[in-house]
């Protein structure tokens, strides 16, 4: 499960945020730019995280579960990304 976490958030860094997307605006019930960034940051202590960091991660993983749909379409697959991040990060 690590190893498949390492490899999509490599993946994550090396794909280039959406050009369709605003920085700076909510989609859904997330902030386009925040909602990645925190996930990442979480994902990276995945295995070491405290209770409270662990539910807020949850908290992040379904709201943006939630929001996916409020993105442009061709924006859609990078947050599917950054959701399976976090969904790997609360696995481990």
């Amino acid at each position: 499960m690590a190893n498949l976490l390492a490899k999509e958030m490599r993946l994550h860094m090396a794909e280039r945020f959406p050009d369709s997307v605003e920085k700076g605006l909510d989609y859904g019930d997330v902030d386009a730019v925040m909602i990645g960034a925190d996930i990442y940051g979480w994902a990276t202590r995945a295995g070491s995280l405290s209770e409270l960091d662990r539910s807020r991660l949850l908290q992040a993983a379904d709201e943006l579960q939630r929001s996916i749909q409020a993105f442009p379409p061709d924006a859609q697959p990078y947050y599917e990304r950054i959701l399976r991040i976090a969904r790997l990060a609360l696995a481990v």
